[in-house]
């Protein structure tokens, strides 16, 4: 097959699509299509800004990505994982003490040296009740013994994932002027979250009873996350996602919600109020969910525009299509597109209503949206020029030469 590049202007979509219009009072966002990467909304999604605890997601991820086989397996919270040090001291050392070591009064779950728990309930620990030091020792497990190992092999995974702009130096999310990441890395870290059953188990949980330890009785933790909760700002439609909150980086979070199938990723940065994280997410999903789905046409059923001319053709080759080709869509997801027409290796004779070609709609990335055969309108049959250099005129033709040459040197 063959194809050509069609550049008429109903066949190419070169424009945006119409972004949501939704006031957010976060300094930065941004709302994606978890499926398709497709962006709905945008406000300074490039910025870096410091993450808070909305990092966990991160860790999470990654320590997933790694161990998910061994949620039940024992960790002993080992003594990096519980260092400590104070803000004033961390400010005096210009930051170049540990970066992961926890700060006095941070979140925590309580862990103490030596305790033995498993990984899942350090995973719970970390995502509903926002433990730090939940945080330190799943990075710890994880990388055999070193925290530092954990970050740098993290960073890795992430500027792979296409996060150019992130860099975290803990795992858990508390203040290094370093430490920073943008509502789009923060979004494409989500949307790779997401594809981890545990991980959409674990977020969506409202409260969790972690299991007597051999240091602590047992404790329940309660989801952060006010949209899964019941009250004013529940909101049925909601996955789950992690909350954030130090000085420097104000309110920040990421979150999911689901309808009839279609998943969005919100994140915000930088709120006043944690109140606000409540309000604009909704207004962000409800502002998606309510657009209506439309459907672009871009070929119809019948005769099409598309012929084929060879010198080999008596007659030109004109096309029908026995379906429209349409696409749909909704309004603030439309796709960038480009049509392309493809001719199936063709030999003579063609008949009519034989599948001759192939028009194909494809997104930015080259994925084909939609597809539609192309048939024959009419038979084609070969042109005076082509029965003389079809091959069974050409073989006679050099039986006959050879059989010329063959008497005259017999003769001779």
């Amino acid at each position: 097959m063959f194809y050509i590049l069609l550049c008429l202007g109903f066949i190419s979509s070169l424009l945006q699509a119409a972004p949501l219009q939704v006031d957010v009072q976060a300094e930065s966002a941004i709302l994606i299509n978890a499926d398709t990467g497709a962006i709905l909304f945008e406000k300074n999604p490039d910025k870096q800004y410091y993450p808070a605890s909305i990092t966990k997601i991160a860790t999470a991820l990654y320590s997933l990505k790694l161990k998910k086989q061994s949620l039940d397996e024992p960790i002993t919270v080992g003594g990096d994982a519980l260092g400590s040090v104070t803000e004033e001291a961390r400010k005096k050392s210009n930051y170049t003490l540990p970066a992961w070591w926890l700060l006095p009064g941070s979140s925590h779950i309580g862990l103490k040296k030596g305790e033995v728990l498993s990984y899942k309930d350090l995973l719970y620990g970390m995502m509903l009740a926002s433990g730090n030091d939940a945080s330190n020792a799943i990075a710890e497990w994880t990388a055999k013994g070193s925290i530092g190992e954990f970050m740098k092999n993290l960073n890795e995974y992430l500027n792979s994932l296409g996060c150019k702009k992130t860099c975290f130096m803990n795992p858990h999310g508390l203040f290094h002027p370093e430490h920073k990441t943008t509502a789009r890395d923060m979004a494409l870290i989500m949307q790779e979250a997401l594809k981890e059953p545990e991980f959409r188990k674990v977020i969506s949980t409202v409260t969790y009873t972690r299991p007597k330890t051999n240091k602590q009785n047992a404790n329940t933790m309660v989801q952060t996350n006010r949209l899964l909760r019941p009250g004013p700002f529940h909101y049925s439609k909601t996955i789950g996602g992690k909350t954030g909150y130090i000085q420097a980086a104000q309110n920040t979070f990421v979150v999911a919600a689901e309808e009839k199938g279609r998943t969005l990723i919100a994140v915000l940065l930088k709120s006043k109020e944690r109140s606000d994280l409540w309000r604009d997410s909704i207004k962000l999903f409800e502002a998606a969910f309510n657009q209506p789905r439309v459907e672009r046409v871009f070929l119809k059923k019948g005769p099409q525009k598309f012929t084929l001319t060879q010198e080999s053709f008596r007659n030109p080759l004109e096309t029908y299509a026995k379906e429209d080709l349409a696409i749909s869509y909704y309004p603030a997801e439309e796709p960038k597109t480009k049509g392309f027409l493809y001719w199936n290796a063709l030999t003579l004779p063609i008949a009519k209503d034989q599948q001759v070609g192939e028009f194909r709609v494809v997104n930015e990335k080259n994925e084909v949206l939609r597809s539609v055969p192309l048939y024959a309108q009419n038979a084609v049959k070969g042109s005076w020029i082509s029965v003389l250099l079809s091959p069974w005129v050409l073989g006679i033709a050099a039986l006959i030469l050879g059989m010329l040459l063959f008497l005259r040197f017999k003769r001779a």
